[in-house]
């Protein structure tokens, strides 16, 4: 039998609570807790979502319903990313302003910065994940089609680099 907290030696899910211990602590520090209210619940939520999905999808009985919750993480995860982005964006536009713009901004990218690693992670992990799906017989036809096109153009694309590559070589 698996460790029932297995999930907490994820990397995802590790990276996960620490994207969204920094988004609280900037949430608390540089958005006003009245005018900003709906902002900050959205996006501590938001931030909250990515480890608890993750946390969630591991305690269910097969892959196919692991690879559903960590995909409602990735989800979540992009809508913490934009949000991020739109309030750099307003803050370095004048269009906000917060207690220390400059102290908003430096937090702000190190949740950026953390969200792209946590971003190319849980991708990987979902591509292993549906993998096993797969193997075990989990997925759709659709889905299996989707895969096996993904992977027809991914090679026509490695093909067509290496025949540019040979090409300049002469």
């Amino acid at each position: 039998m698996r460790n029932p907290l297995g999930y907490k030696v994820l990397r995802t899910f590790q990276q996960g609570e620490e994207v969204y211990e920094l988004t609280k602590k900037f949430t608390a520090c540089y958005l006003h807790p009245i005018a900003d209210s709906r902002l900050i619940g959205h996006l501590n939520d938001s931030a909250r979502s990515v480890p608890r999905n993750i946390a969630e999808g591991y305690g269910r009985n097969n892959t196919k319903q692991y690879l559903e919750f960590m995909g409602f993480s990735f989800g979540s995860l992009l809508e913490l990313l934009e949000d991020c982005f739109a309030l750099e964006k307003d803050i370095k536009g004048g269009q906000r302003k917060t207690k220390d713009d400059d102290g908003a901004i430096r937090e702000l990218s190190k949740i950026i910065k953390l969200c792209m690693g946590e971003k190319t992670m849980l991708k990987s992990q979902m591509e292993r994940m549906e993998e096993m799906a797969g193997e075990q017989g989990l997925l759709s036809h659709r889905q299996k089609l989707a895969r096996i096109m993904e992977n027809k153009i991914r090679k026509e694309k490695e093909f067509n680099k290496w025949l540019k590559d040979q090409t300049n070589k002469k």
